[in-house]
């Protein structure tokens, strides 16, 4: 429900606004127009009997007497915020909430002396917990820090063992890579997966009509230069298309009509698209290892 607080917020923001105006703000909150329009004559009624609103023809300004309400309310949902972000545990994990409403408290403090008075005394905490805070966030990032060179290594390694990799791009960034896909992949024939629907197994829908496949088991099979032709039919085909799942060689890709991911051994993913030199491959997870891995720094 609309209390009196919010209404001299909104008069406070938007000075002489008109009844009706104030009225369609708030009416969302209610269930019926009535409703919200009771409530709203309710509270104006208090708020120009209390001196906080006053009423110019059919403007609505708040009086000086209604901005020191409406601050000191601001002021004591800051501190209160404060008090709340500074019990909240493992805050070092995510500081931002913290830094952002001591920012807000240090700027307003600078325009408006009676909130840093207010803070003062409401607050629960001292500059010793603040500090302390600061620490266990250093420490934190060190952990990070430590973390992220080690993934690093390991994504090094993990190329280095020629570990399955993939590359997402777009069709249009695919089509200068195809010919040397297509010559690494050292294949003959395309393999294309058919899609089970509505009980019907059949080739990828229309993505294959007129090209010159073979049904080969649960794969429709063509010679692999038509490849482009694949690539040319799946980007006129619905936006709504599951999209194709093909083999060539070692390469494994799934296209859709706008985008492609191949995968395939690192060292060939690399060998095709190496232009790009910062973390170019997506490493594959095929299995989850259940044993947990203390990347403490201090064990390190």
């Amino acid at each position: 429900m609309t209390s009196k607080n919010s209404i001299l917020l909104i008069i406070s923001q938007n000075p002489g606004i008109t009844y009706s105006d104030l009225l369609s703000k708030i009416a969302p909150n209610y269930s019926n127009l009535n409703s919200s329009r009771a409530a709203l004559s309710r509270v104006l009624k208090d708020a120009i009997s209390f001196g906080m609103v006053q009423k110019k023809d059919h403007q609505l300004f708040v009086t000086d007497k209604g901005q020191a309400n409406v601050k000191v309310k601001m002021h004591d949902k800051l501190v209160l915020k404060l008090n709340q972000l500074m019990k909240v545990r493992s805050i070092e994990s995510n500081p931002g909430p913290l830094v952002q409403h001591l920012s807000i408290l240090l700027e307003r403090s600078k325009v408006d002396p009676r909130l840093l008075d207010n803070a003062r005394a409401g607050v629960s905490f001292s500059i010793a917990d603040i500090e302390k805070v600061h620490e266990d966030v250093q420490s934190h990032l060190k952990q990070m820090q430590y973390l992220e060179q080690t993934m690093h290594a390991q994504i090094s390694s993990l190329k280095e063992l020629n570990f399955p990799a993939s590359k997402h791009l777009t069709l249009t960034e695919l089509q200068p890579k195809l010919a040397q896909l297509i010559s690494t992949s050292n294949a003959q024939e395309l393999h294309v997966d058919y899609i089970q629907e509505e009980g019907n197994t059949h080739p990828a829908h229309t993505v294959l009509d007129g090209l010159p496949y073979t049904p080969k088991g649960n794969r429709a099979s063509l010679p692999l230069h038509h490849l482009h032709d694949v690539l040319q039919h799946i980007q006129k085909v619905e936006p709504t298309h599951p999209g194709i799942k093909a083999h060539m060689g070692l390469f494994t890709l799934d296209v859709k009509r706008d985008a492609a991911t191949i995968r395939g051994p690192s060292h060939l993913i690399e060998g095709v698209f190496r232009e790009e030199k910062k973390y170019p491959l997506a490493i594959v997870e095929e299995k989850k290892d259940s044993s947990s891995i203390d990347a403490s720094p201090s064990d390190h």
